[in-house]
């Protein structure tokens, strides 16, 4: 265990050179919080991360507690504001999910789960690689930390550690020994400098898969109020299940098959009727605006003599023109409309002459 990393948010500097020269090879840049909170130091970070060529990695900090709508929504965000403040496609981003006063960890246990897994699948379908930071305690007694690296192997960024000052070096009676541990934190006062000090358990800058470049390189679109998109990217093709419990196969699709997603549950997502399918045999793109109004996402308009408007109603006067072809940020929607600006350049498209890119 070689490689040091820092974890850093606004109460940190934006210019990391200080931890780079004390040895930090990483660094975990806070980016978001719930649905309306960027760390304004984030960007800064994340660029000086890079000019000192220590690897570039993200987290938000979870608001969800036990509700996977609302993972679903803080991810959507934290993916939106990864790629604009230009976190790399296939880094890791992390969800901070602890005990605190925006956020709890005492709901059911399997709700507490199904909302992690939740907002770890739309990461990774984002290109990202997803990551679980939590104390070791809280893993081992509030989640099914099992079903999480089941799903995404070596994917625990574990806090353990005593508070006693400064910590230059590990102390390995405070390591989490426990399955799946890719990066343990092992003090919030690395140097003396007042920031959380981790070290990788795994070789972080390996490279990405086949299936990971795939999902980085796949950007279907669907109508504002269509839930995704699954395709089939196992080289043997998937299994076609009758139901969610994905215990009853009934056939086969071959690689490369797409298909329209009706519903998702725990791990599965229903393509049309009695076809089932399980996540982890293909790539399952979720639009955020179908579950969630107030998420955000991008929009690439496809009609001609496309005009914004400040109401969300129809028969209203044009106030920007928007080209066929251009894409924008989506800040939320209502019914059809999509909010994409403000009353100067006009609030709300049309969402039936846009499609939402996932």
């Amino acid at each position: 265990m070689s490689l040091a990393g820092v974890d850093v948010s606004s109460y940190q500097p934006a210019d990391l050179t200080k931890y780079a020269m004390a040895g930090a090879k990483f660094a975990i840049v806070k980016l978001t919080q719930n649905i309306n909170y960027t760390n304004p130091n984030a960007k800064a970070q994340l660029a000086s991360a890079k000019a000192h060529q220590m690897l570039q990695m993200g987290y938000f900090y979870a608001n969800f507690s036990a509700n996977s709508a609302q993972a679903l929504a803080e991810a959507g965000y934290s993916i939106n504001v990864a790629k604009r403040l230009g976190l790399p496609a296939g880094s890791y981003l992390a969800v901070d999910w602890e005990d605190n006063n925006g956020n709890s960890v005492k709901g059911p246990r399997g709700a507490n789960t199904s909302a992690i897994l939740a907002a770890m699948r739309i990461i990774k379908q984002a290109g990202y690689r997803p990551l679980l930071y939590s104390g070791a305690f809280v893993l081992r007694n509030y989640l099914n930390s099992a079903a999480v690296i089941k799903e995404f192997p070596n994917s625990l960024w574990v806090a353990s550690y005593p508070f006693n000052g400064a910590v230059y070096q590990p102390n390995m009676a405070y390591f989490p020994s426990m399955d799946g541990v890719a990066i343990w934190q092992y003090t919030d006062d690395w140097h003396g400098m007042s920031v959380d000090g981790n070290v990788a358990v795994i070789d972080l800058k390996n490279g990405s898969s086949k299936e990971e470049d795939d999902e980085m390189s796949w950007h279907p679109t669907v109508k504002y109020n269509e839930l995704g998109l699954f395709k089939v990217n196992r080289p043997k093709g998937a299994t076609l299940y009758a139901d969610k419990t994905l215990t009853k196969p009934i056939g086969q699709k071959p690689y490369g098959s797409v298909f329209k997603i009706f519903k998702a549950s725990d791990g599965a997502v229903n393509g049309g009727g009695d076809q089932w399918f399980s996540q982890a045999d293909g790539l399952t793109k979720i639009n955020p605006l179908a579950v969630n109004p107030m998420a955000h996402a991008i929009c690439q308009v496809t009609a001609a003599d496309v005009w914004t408007q400040n109401l969300p109603k129809p028969g209203q006067k044009g106030v920007g023109y928007l080209a066929k072809g251009s894409t924008w940020k989506v800040l939320a929607r209502e019914k059809k409309y999509l909010l994409i600006g403000d009353e100067q350049v006009g609030k709300y498209v049309d969402g039936d002459k846009c499609v939402i890119v996932l």
